[in-house]
C-alpha cells in the first residue's frame, strides 16, 4: 500500500528540518488554538481495477461493512479529513458492461442510506468517481510470468497509475493533498483502517516533514 503527495503547498522548503525545535515549530503551524489541523486536508483513495477484477469488485466494498473505514460516531467534522473514492478502470467503461455493472453496484451502495443495524462505510467518505485509463485491450496487459522476457509484462498497471495521477492531479476534482494507492489486493483485516492510515502519515509528515511516498 502507497501514500503519494499529490500537491505539496502547505509548507515551503524551508520548513523542513531534521532537529527537535523545527519538528516542534511544523507541529505548532498546523495548530490553531486548541484545534489540530491536519496537513492532509483532502485525500484522494483510488480502486484501480481491470477487466479480470471488475465482476468482483462490488464484494470488496462489501466487505467493509464489517469492517468500517473510519469511525463515524467519534469523528469531529472541523477535523475531518476530506476523502474521495475513484474507481479505476484500465479500459474504457462503454466497452465493458462488465464493468459499467459493477461501479453502478457500488455507487447505489455508496449512495444508501446507513440503518438502525447498519452504518454505512460511505458515511466515512465525500464522494465517489468513476474514471477511466482508456487502455487498448491488446495494451492492457499484466503478465507477471513473462517478467523476465517480455519488457510490457506490466504494462496495463503501469499506465492505468499514470492515467489516475492526471484525473486526479489535472484539477477537474478540485486539489488533493494526497493518493491512497487501494490495489484489488489490499483488504482491510480490522475497522477504522482509513484512520489509521491517515494517522500514519500525519504522524510521519510531523516526525519527517512532506513525503513523495509513503508505504511499505
Amino acid at each position: 500500500m502507497e501514500f503519494f503527495t499529490v500537491h505539496a503547498g502547505t509548507f515551503q522548503s524551508n520548513d523542513i528540518g531534521t532537529d527537535a525545535t523545527e519538528r516542534s515549530h511544523r507541529a505548532t503551524r498546523i495548530k490553531m488554538g486548541e484545534t489540530f489541523y491536519p496537513s492532509i486536508r483532502r485525500l484522494a483513495v483510488v480502486r484501480p481495477f481491470g477487466v479480470s477484477s471488475a465482476a468482483s469488485l462490488p464484494q470488496t466494498f462489501s466487505d467493509w461493512a464489517d469492517f468500517l473505514p473510519c469511525n463515524v460516531v467519534d469523528r469531529i467534522d472541523e477535523n475531518n479529513v476530506e476523502v474521495d473514492i475513484f474507481l479505476s478502470f484500465s479500459q474504457t467503461y462503454e466497452a465493458s458492461p462488465n464493468a459499467l455493472s459493477s461501479i453502478n453496484t457500488i455507487i447505489d451502495k455508496f449512495n444508501a442510506k446507513s440503518t438502525e443495524n447498519e452504518i454505512s462505510w460511505s458515511k466515512c467518505f465525500c464522494n465517489i468517481f468513476a474514471i477511466e485509463a482508456n487502455i487498448l485491450a491488446d495494451d492492457d496487459l499484466y503478465l507477471p510470468n513473462q517478467a523476465r522476457r517480455n519488457m510490457m509484462w506490466v504494462n496495463g498497471p503501469n499506465r492505468q497509475f499514470s492515467a489516475a495521477m492526471r484525473s486526479i492531479t489535472g484539477g477537474d476534482f478540485g486539489k488533493y493533498d494526497a493518493m491512497f494507492l487501494m490495489e484489488g489486493d489490499c483488504m482491510p483485516m480490522k475497522k477504522y483502517w482509513l484512520d489509521s492510515l491517515l494517522e500514519e502519515a500525519e504522524g510521519s509528515f510531523l516526525e519527517h516533514g512532506p513525503f513523495a511516498i509513503l508505504g511499505r
